[in-house]
């Protein structure tokens, strides 16, 4: 790995634990409701860099998030975690097999929609219920596909806008998948 990737990796890590952090600072409508901007990094590297950076970026901010909200360790953290962890499995088996014709938004929707699934899940685990969690489920989807939407948009247009990087010792043309 070249030192430009790994000060790229860094970067974009940088940018997503600060999105992350800033949205759980952003007072709220309803508690789970955020746009989710980090795992939008998550999916940019997914297109730009691969699966495997795409993880470790979004591991790396889910700790540092973690450490700066103190969540670290806790319920939220594990929530958090889950939620990006589906998320990157998601968006990177659908970038990998389904692109196109899935397009970038419908995998940032995937993405999305893989967040809350992970999420509910470690909410079963942590509370040990099942029906009460599910009942959450269709609410929380229904706000999964517009935030998956208004993500996904905003990282096509980032992708978009960025030259292409350089990868491997060879310049990585940006998709437009």
């Amino acid at each position: 790995m070249t030192t430009r990737v790994v000060a790229r990796l860094a970067v974009l890590i940088a940018v997503a634990a600060t999105l992350q952090i800033a949205e759980g600072m952003i007072p709220k409508p309803l508690p789970w409701l955020r746009l989710g901007l980090a795992n939008g990094v998550t999916l940019l590297v997914i297109v730009r860099m691969g699966p495997g950076a795409a993880l470790g970026v979004a591991m790396v901010r889910v700790a540092m998030g973690g450490l700066v909200l103190g969540t670290f360790g806790g319920p939220a953290f594990a929530l958090s975690a889950a939620g990006a962890g589906a998320a990157w499995l998601a968006m990177g088996a659908a970038w990998r097999w389904l692109a196109p014709p899935l397009s970038l938004l419908g995998v940032s929707v995937l993405g999305s929609a893989a967040h809350v699934a992970g999420q509910l899940l470690a909410l079963a685990v942590l509370l040990g219920v099942g029906r009460g969690v599910l009942a959450l489920a269709p609410l929380l989807a229904a706000t999964a596909v517009p935030l998956g939407l208004v993500t996904g948009a905003v990282i096509l247009s980032v992708h978009r806008g960025l030259p292409p990087w350089e990868i491997r010792g060879t310049l990585a043309p940006p998709s437009d998948r």
